[in-house]
């Protein structure tokens, strides 16, 4: 004892402890884990997940994990609740919302582990916390607001219409399953794909940044040129080419 002591003074201020070390590794190794069964809707199985994070931050005292760990239980479960409603509740809206929310912020901190970051969003995750928590009663009052319709059911969104009779968490489960399988047989990882290449990434050479958006949408549909551009080709590509002119309109 009189030996750990000594070492933990001798220790650098700002240093974590070897334990600290190893608890804040096998935390954020669970973290990234997370991103699977939540990615799924298996809110049981992250809960789970949660808890044994609290368990291993508060072991090694780290305080903040710990933190991190109670306000993603808390997502998880308040998730739950949302996308264990009936499409025909209108559940399926919320749900949607919810879980858009809660995968940003999951994979946002699991890819800044992954790639050796140490990252600690508490600050993030309570806002995606309240968030969410938000969506409840918003949820309820939807939920009231189709069941005045008459006839009943009649104000369901027509995307929701083909699902009615089932759980929004089954239905968004079948179409996480559908996009996986999709990323895999492109040989992407299906947990973690690719992040979507910007406009001038996809151009690569073709870029211009004399062309706005609003250019491009005009030439799309077939308004003509924009101003101050003449048709050039460029790699085999008739494109609108600038005179040093940038449009914002």
């Amino acid at each position: 004892m009189q030996i750990a002591q000594e070492q933990e003074a001798a220790r650098p201020a700002g240093r974590p402890s070897l334990a600290a070390a190893d608890g804040r590794s096998e935390f954020r190794g669970m973290f990234v884990s997370l991103v699977d069964p939540a990615g799924l809707l298996d809110m049981e199985k992250c809960g789970e997940i949660a808890g044994r994070m609290e368990r291993a931050a508060l072991e090694s005292g780290y305080g903040t994990g710990a933190r991190m760990a109670s306000v993603l239980a808390d997502i998880f479960a308040t998730m739950d609740g949302i996308a264990g409603g009936k499409v025909d509740d209108g559940a399926m809206h919320y749900a949607t919302l919810a879980f858009s929310y809660m995968m940003e912020a999951l994979y946002e901190a699991a890819e800044s582990y992954r790639g050796g970051g140490e990252d600690e969003p508490v600050a993030k995750l309570e806002y995606v916390r309240d968030r969410i928590a938000g969506f409840v009663p918003k949820a309820d009052r939807y939920k009231e607001e189709l069941g005045r319709a008459d006839p009943p059911g009649s104000a369901l969104p027509p995307m929701d219409v083909p699902h009615r009779g089932k759980i929004a968490r089954d239905v968004m489960r079948k179409e996480r399953e559908e996009m996986r399988a999709e990323r895999k047989a492109r040989g992407d990882d299906p947990i973690f794909p690719p992040k979507p290449k910007s406009i001038i990434e996809l151009l690569g050479d073709d870029y211009d940044p004399d062309i706005t958006s609003v250019d491009m949408i005009a030439e799309m549909r077939g308004r003509g040129p924009p101003e101050g551009y003449e048709l050039v080709k460029i790699k085999g590509h008739e494109r609108w080419k600038g005179h040093g002119v940038n449009r914002i309109s």
